[in-house]
């Protein structure tokens, strides 16, 4: 949190006691309108923007989640969105996270269209809330890095950030974690001595139902306590500052949020992860597998493991799907 907004929030939990809410405006300079605020008794936190300008783009997803209330009035000239923390008396300690960072987005980019960005920003703090983020563990943070390599060693040199960013769908459970026009790629890490295994955990992950093709990016791992290799906050700072515009920063953070990771949560996985062999596997015909078509009725939720072992037949050179994805036709 900036030293400014910190100062509002004690500045506020100072005022006396009483009932009501009290509040503080923030970013005046801006051309809108935004204030902190603190209820009482209950010190439950409040952010309120009035986002001046013709709507336009506005995000139709809106999800509920825990600990936060949205409230939203669209005018024809304005945009108010009300973020209360429901989180019992003082709140959630993360949503002074949140007030700040959704006020960082809308003092960066004020003008057109700044009531989308903003309400795109709650969308993947809604979704960052719903990840569970106090359960974020080490099989998670191995699962969100081989999704990143991928991301920085195959889809960006393919397809370019904006490109990159948009085929990215790790945190939605109902496609596989990239997808390009047609071409979809699953991405497995594992953590081990040996060729390892593929755990699957839903039937349709290796499902070609909907894609042309379908492969799976195979991400051996060596965890260590310390020593060499990088921490999970390493490598998305890598990708942010080396392979990514700054333009690109606040997409990137959103669908790091959907994934139940924040910047905050760097000091709780300190474990470092050094990238032992990345293997490209193409999912066709004789590929071990269980898939939706497959199944009984009224069977579902099927996971299992394959070992790597039993894939050799299935092994493509990692480089050879940069050009590919180069070719598809949406570029």
């Amino acid at each position: 949190m900036s030293d400014s907004q910190a100062a509002i929030w004690s500045s506020l939990a100072a005022e006396p006691e009483g009932t009501g809410w009290v509040r503080r405006r923030v970013i005046p300079d801006s051309g809108h309108d935004v204030f902190f605020g603190e209820s009482r008794p209950s010190r439950s936190k409040r952010v309120i923007m009035t986002i001046y300008g013709k709507p336009e783009g506005l995000p139709r997803r809106r999800t509920s989640s825990r600990g936060l209330e949205v409230g939203l009035q669209v005018d024809s000239d304005q945009v108010t969105v009300q973020l209360t923390s429901n989180a019992g008396r003082g709140g959630d300690p993360m949503f002074t996270e949140l007030a700040d960072d959704v006020v960082r987005v809308l003092a960066a980019q004020p003008g057109q269209g700044a009531a989308a960005r903003v309400l795109e920003r709650v969308v993947a703090w809604q979704s960052f809330f719903a990840a569970a983020r106090d359960r974020f563990s080490s099989e998670a943070a191995a699962g969100l890095f081989a999704e990143l390599i991928t991301l920085r060693d195959l889809f960006l040199p393919a397809l370019g950030p904006s490109g990159a960013l948009s085929a990215w769908h790790g945190p939605d459970p109902a496609v596989q974690d990239f997808l390009a026009s047609g071409t979809a790629v699953e991405v497995k890490s594992f953590r081990g001595n040996g060729d390892g295994q593929l755990r699957i955990t839903s039937e349709r992950q290796l499902d070609e139902v909907g894609v042309d093709q379908l492969f799976v990016a195979y991400i051996r791992l060596d965890e260590r306590a310390d020593g060499t290799g990088m921490t999970l906050a390493e490598l998305i700072l890598d990708i942010a500052t080396n392979h990514l515009p700054p333009d690109t920063h606040l997409a990137f953070e959103d669908r790091l949020m959907a994934s139940g990771w924040h910047r905050s949560l760097a000091d709780t996985r300190p474990e470092r992860f050094l990238v032992r062999s990345q293997e490209l596997l193409h999912v066709r015909e004789g590929f071990p597998r269980i898939v939706p078509s497959q199944l009984p009725t009224g069977m579902r939720d099927v996971s299992y493991c394959v070992e790597r072992s039993a894939l050799e037949p299935f092994v493509t050179p990692w480089a050879s799907l940069i050009p590919r994805l180069e070719e598809l036709p949406w570029q």
